[in-house]
């Protein structure tokens, strides 16, 4: 989990967790393969983010110049998965397409894949079940919520820590070493060598990390905590690109993006 938000998936929030995951990753770094849904800002802000300005020569003549177009990098391959679903709601088929790269480069990505044979959002939908099912204020169909935003920011984090520390997915039972003597209990901490042993919830909570500053009741009562604050607005957002994107087959895959039609 490299970066989270909170609140409406609107395009202002897609942009935002993009321009954060750029900051933190690896300068010019573009992931092998990215994959969404097929939800309509996505493809402007994977296109921004992991793309390069391009400028266009000018024609002869009177007139403007044009703006500079940002057209995808070379390395990117960007897939989405498409859902087909009834009137009704229910789910009938899910399809995959190609937005960006080719079809030899995305073979590629997911032969060389350890974890997928083919495009999805699998890992997205097994952490938003096991969030729902942990955290009741986000279960479907239940007279359970946060009253407060920065209660129900301050639970989700929660969840997710105990998800890490606390919680043995049932792939990992079994898959330790054979003299080990957690080889039927293993948590994403342990694989990941944060953790010697499968925690308790209150030896979780009773972690402290280097450098945090733990909020008191004083904090908690006047809301000056981290979690009363605004989620931290990437700076890159005031300078996200107002030029023309452009992708011939945007128009031809359905998708919609600024600049285009």
């Amino acid at each position: 989990m490299i970066v989270r938000r909170h609140g409406d998936r609107s395009s202002e929030n897609i942009n935002s967790a993009f321009c954060e995951l750029k900051e933190r990753l690896a300068p010019d770094h573009v992931p092998g393969l990215v994959t969404t849904d097929e939800f309509g800002a996505y493809p402007e802000a994977v296109l921004v983010t992991f793309g390069k300005e391009k400028t266009v020569k000018r024609k002869p003549g009177p007139g403007r110049p044009p703006l500079p177009v940002i057209e995808p990098a070379g390395q990117l391959v960007y897939a989405q998965v498409d859902k087909k679903r009834s009137p009704t709601g229910r789910l009938e088929k899910v399809d995959s397409r190609l937005v960006f790269g080719t079809a030899e480069a995305l073979a590629e990505r997911l032969e060389a894949s350890e974890s997928s044979t083919s495009v999805n959002t699998a890992f997205m939908e097994r952490f938003n079940g096991v969030d729902r099912h942990f955290n009741s204020r986000k279960a479907r169909k239940t007279c359970e919520f946060s009253k407060a935003v920065s209660e129900h920011r301050a639970t989700s984090w929660l969840v997710l820590g105990l998800g890490i520390f606390c919680w043995v997915p049932r792939r990992l039972k079994g898959s330790g070493p054979e003299n080990s003597a957690n080889r039927s209990e293993r948590t994403p901490a342990m694989v990941l060598g944060r953790a010697k042993a499968v925690l308790s919830v209150g030896e979780f909570i009773r972690l402290r990390p280097i450098a945090l500053a733990l909020a008191t009741l004083e904090d908690i009562r006047l809301k000056r905590t981290e979690f009363h604050k605004p989620e931290r607005r990437s700076t890159y957002l005031d300078q996200w690109p107002k030029k023309k994107i452009v992708q011939k087959s945007f128009k031809q895959l359905g998708v919609s993006a600024r600049g285009i039609g």
